[in-house]
């Protein structure tokens, strides 16, 4: 965190104290080359002082970063943590920096100040709905229900929105689908939860029909498994 140092005259004495620089506010931040660039409004500068994003996220210029006073973690060379207190890393992969539950591949996982382990018995939310180690939800009120692959709730309680990647690294096309990464080859295309279209040769065509070809290095961000209301 950046501090001013000030000295004030009062009464023929000086009185010497520090100010300390409230955090900047940005859209995201990356770490590249070992320093931290904030991204506000599609412009990228080099972080002078300690950045904000929303859920108590503190990242200082080093990369390190905590989340609601937990333990610092360090941002890895082309990761972007974003409002939405996503953090994309350089293999495409997509997660929350939050404390939370996942379903990932019929395992049920608890990440705790990013560090993760299988759930072998309950977890209880703060919320008062629980999920069990055989993948099901029972809301606090409310059906029990079976959880899909890709589905994240905050330990607090309630869901987060979850996202899915495509991308292109060494000419080949990777997707991030229901929190597990998978290869697009050739030939083969898959359909994303959002209705996007992936072919294996890094054409991408979205929902509303909009078509693009993936350049190397390019990751899109899209949405992940939606659990919708019969």
């Amino acid at each position: 965190m950046k501090t001013i140092a000030v000295s004030v005259a009062l009464g023929g004495a000086i009185l010497c104290g520090v100010l300390t620089a409230a955090p900047l506010s940005a859209d995201k931040v990356q770490f590249q080359k070992g320093k931290v660039f904030v991204v506000q409004n599609n412009a990228l500068t080099e972080a002078r002082q300690e950045v904000a994003l929303p859920f108590d996220i503190l990242v200082n210029t080093n990369g390190a970063f905590t989340v609601a006073g937990g333990k610092p973690r360090q941002l890895q060379e082309g990761e972007v943590l974003d409002r939405s207190g996503m953090l994309l890393k350089s293999d495409g992969t997509i997660s929350p920096v939050m404390d939370h539950v996942a379903m990932n591949r019929g395992r049920v996982m608890v990440v705790k100040d990013g560090d993760a382990s299988e759930v072998k018995d309950t977890v209880t939310l703060g919320d008062g709905s629980t999920i069990s180690a055989d993948a099901y939800l029972t809301p606090a009120s409310g059906t029990r229900r079976r959880l899909l692959d890709g589905e994240i709730f905050f330990l607090k309680g309630g869901a987060l929105p979850t996202r899915d990647t495509v991308s292109m690294k060494d000419g080949r096309v990777t997707v991030q689908k229901d929190g597990s990464p998978l290869v697009i080859e050739g030939s083969r295309t898959i359909t994303m939860n959002d209705g996007t279209k992936v072919f294996g040769d890094g054409t991408v065509v979205k929902f509303n029909g909009e078509t693009t070809k993936l350049r190397e290095g390019e990751t899109i961000i899209v949405e992940g498994v939606q659990r919708r209301s019969p």
